[in-house]
């Protein structure tokens, strides 16, 4: 197997600026027309009349020849940049660009007024000595090459920090994604012990009643395969999988649990993180008032309203006879992945108040930006058996 070394990533930041040709015809065509009208002006404001289609046919041509020259600061703008500390070793180069350039500007000049003054109709141009016209030109000519350079290495320098800023950025979001991730398998794999467990229990006491359990966590792993790639899915798909888990939380508790699920018919499209609501109903079963030898209520709320979407899941507690439960490691996950996918946009607050346990998230109220797919088919899992 071939082998190359990795390109450093300061490499792909020092690609040379994309440039817009059509821009830059624009902007000698500004220029053209600004110094027209600043020596123009100037003949006016000396009472010197009759200038007009001589300044213009001077300007014209002079940043004719500055545009169709301009590629050359562009080259060695590109093989030799002088951003970064690289000036120490280019600048040099760039000197001999600046008499190439400044040579070629007044030829070109002298050159193009040569054949187009007389053409149309304004006699010989007279240009003066050109040995000395190349020293007069050059010390304009600095200043017009410097400025080619000079906005040439800006957009160099810019075009590598929003680089450097767009890497980071899916750096920050690939580490997020990472963290997420982690948090999820932390998530579904203490279910499946559970469910597993339930199932254990269940199997030689009521064997029919362990089928059934065997076929709901088939639709639930069928149902967890689906969206293990979207980090949101529609709220009735979480309902789906919560209701997939009550089943176990039912067989193993019986009478002395009860769940009451309220919903917005409206909330049942909207986006909700995948497995947000098991953990959470999870710990209100851990911490119930005495789900092993009393009774158990918890309610489950999803309410939409205007723009947000809240989740609440509250539990009875004894206060009398245990310490109010705390932020443990399934409400702690939860609270991690809604801060990491949604930032300030949502909350996440937990506590216990007059006997009850109350968990209630604030979410956005939007649809999934994915596509999601329907929700599975009890029957393939039983097929699958």
């Amino acid at each position: 197997m071939n082998w190359s070394p990795p390109v450093p990533a300061a490499d792909f930041d020092d690609r040379p600026p994309r440039i817009s040709w059509r821009a830059v015809v624009v902007l000698f065509a500004v220029a053209t027309v600004l110094r027209f009208a600043y020596f123009y002006l100037d003949d006016l404001t000396r009472n010197v009349h009759g200038t007009l289609v001589h300044r213009l046919l001077e300007e014209a041509t002079a940043n004719f020849a500055s545009a169709i020259l301009f590629p050359i600061a562009v080259l060695l703008d590109r093989r030799f940049p002088l951003d970064n500390g690289r000036w120490q070793r280019h600048w040099m180069i760039h000197v001999g660009g600046f008499v190439v350039y400044s040579a070629a500007h007044t030829t070109v000049i002298a050159a193009t007024r040569a054949v187009i003054f007389p053409a149309v109709g304004m006699g010989a141009y007279d240009y003066g000595i050109m040995s000395v016209r190349y020293f007069m030109e050059a010390a304009q000519d600095f200043f017009s090459y410097a400025a080619f350079i000079a906005v040439l290495t800006l957009m160099r320098v810019q075009q590598r920090l929003r680089a450097r800023e767009v890497r980071s950025a899916e750096l920050e979001r690939d580490a997020a994604n990472a963290r997420l991730e982690a948090l999820s398998l932390r998530l579904q794999p203490h279910f499946l012990f559970n469910a597993l467990n339930t199932i254990s229990s269940t199997v030689y006491d009521d064997p029919v009643a362990a089928d059934d359990m065997i076929g709901r966590l088939g639709d639930l792993l069928r149902q967890a395969l689906q969206t293990s790639d979207r980090p949101e899915i529609r709220v009735d798909e979480e309902l789906e999988m919560l209701r997939a888990y009550l089943t176990f939380v039912e067989a193993r508790f019986g009478d002395q649990l009860r769940c009451e699920l309220h919903v917005d018919e409206s909330a049942n499209a909207l986006a909700i993180p995948a497995f947000l609501l098991q953990p959470l109903v999870e710990n209100a079963v851990r911490h119930g008032a005495s789900a092993e030898s009393g009774h158990t209520e918890i309610l489950i709320t999803v309410t939409h309203k205007a723009d947000r979407l809240r989740v609440v899941v509250e539990n009875d507690i004894d206060e009398a006879s245990q310490p109010a439960p705390r932020v443990g490691t399934g409400l702690g996950t939860s609270r991690d992945r809604l801060r990491l996918m949604y930032g300030s946009a949502a909350t996440f607050s937990a506590g216990a108040e007059t006997g009850r346990f109350r968990v209630q998230v604030e979410l956005p109220a939007r649809p999934p930006s994915l596509h999601e797919p329907s929700l599975p088919d009890r029957s393939h899992a039983r097929a699958d058996r």
